[in-house]
């Protein structure tokens, strides 16, 4: 008899976990639903940069990425950081930080 008493009790108290464990889970789902669904997204906002060098056919690479050969036009997101880097063999590249505001961008490369 001791046995089925505790199995009784065992069982008791695991159901009274599990049904807190599910009212936890329960809340925590709410909460970081309900959260992320009222966060503010900010709106795309595209902006055009003309890029040149002096000399032209510089290498033009935004944020790592290489697009091609200036003087060439970019499309850039000024929701995020964004910068160029501008080289060619035998000169100095330069980084530039694109801050949405410049709409042309003249780069002087200088010899190494």
């Amino acid at each position: 008899m001791p046995t089925v008493n505790i199995d009784f009790k065992f069982r008791s108290n695991l159901k009274s976990i599990v049904m807190k464990l599910q009212h936890i889970v329960s809340v925590f789902c709410f909460l970081f639903l309900s959260s992320c669904a009222s966060m503010p997204t900010l709106p795309n906002k595209e902006f055009k940069v003309l890029v040149s060098s002096v000399p032209e056919g510089a290498d033009v690479q935004l944020n790592a990425y290489y697009i091609g050969k200036a003087p060439l036009t970019l499309t850039i997101n000024t929701n995020s950081s964004n910068f160029i880097y501008v080289s060619k063999v035998g000169f100095a590249g330069q980084r530039i930080t694109l801050d949405g505001k410049k709409s042309e961008i003249k780069v002087q490369l200088v010899k190494e």
